[in-house]
């Protein structure tokens, strides 16, 4: 049985993948008081804060759906440490070639391809439509938005989020916890803790802390 954590649109998503999967989900489990006992979809409610997971001895396994880059991978770090499962939450049109390769915890919305020999690492969205290349890297954390290209080689690093209908150059390295604006394009290296946006994508601010 799994729970979700967190309650907003995102969280809706993760569970039509399931619900299209055939897994059971208890419910879901979110931070903000002022969600709990509301019904999210299809019937399922928000059961309380993340913490209280433990008092269900039905649940063995935990998807962590939150949009937030950091607070995702905090959250996950959290209950892979408390030993649940945490397993991929993959929509049913996704394509996935069988020499990619992917971590846990991530979710892959409907119409995603990973090419071959992409690797995908833990806990990482990749969203409607959007195609990652041959032979990319997706680190820890990494979100890409709804229609993203990212060409053969590119590398996405920890926590990199690049939002809706951007696109990456082959062989361009985008560094940890670095944002692209929405519609850009990066062809060269980004450096890590950057803000960028543009055709091409230019930094905009150093440090997105």
């Amino acid at each position: 049985m799994i729970a979700i954590i967190g309650a907003g649109g995102h969280a809706k998503c993760v569970y039509e993948s399931f619900y299209l999967q055939g897994e059971k989900v208890i419910g879901f489990f979110d931070d903000d008081e002022s969600k709990h006992d509301l019904e999210i979809i299809d019937g399922l409610k928000v059961l309380g804060s993340p913490e209280i997971i433990l008092k269900y001895q039905e649940v063995d396994a935990v998807f962590v759906a939150i949009g937030d880059n950091r607070r995702r991978l905090e959250k996950y770090t959290l209950f892979k440490a408390k030993g649940y499962r945490l397993p991929n939450a993959v929509h049913r049109e996704v394509y996935c070639s069988p020499f990619a390769k992917m971590g846990e915890g991530n979710f892959l919305m409907g119409r995603a391809v990973l090419n071959p020999h992409s690797r995908i690492g833990n806990c990482c969205i990749i969203n409607t439509s959007a195609t990652v290349g041959h032979d990319c890297v997706l680190e820890d954390g990494v979100q890409i938005g709804p229609g993203v290209n990212l060409a053969g080689g590119s590398v996405l690093k920890e926590g990199v989020f690049l939002g809706i209908g951007g696109k990456v150059g082959p062989c361009v390295t985008i560094g940890p916890w670095a944002v692209v604006g929405a519609g850009s394009v990066v062809l060269n290296d980004l450096p890590a803790n950057s803000c960028s946006f543009g055709i091409p994508a230019e930094p905009v601010k150093k440090d997105t802390d």
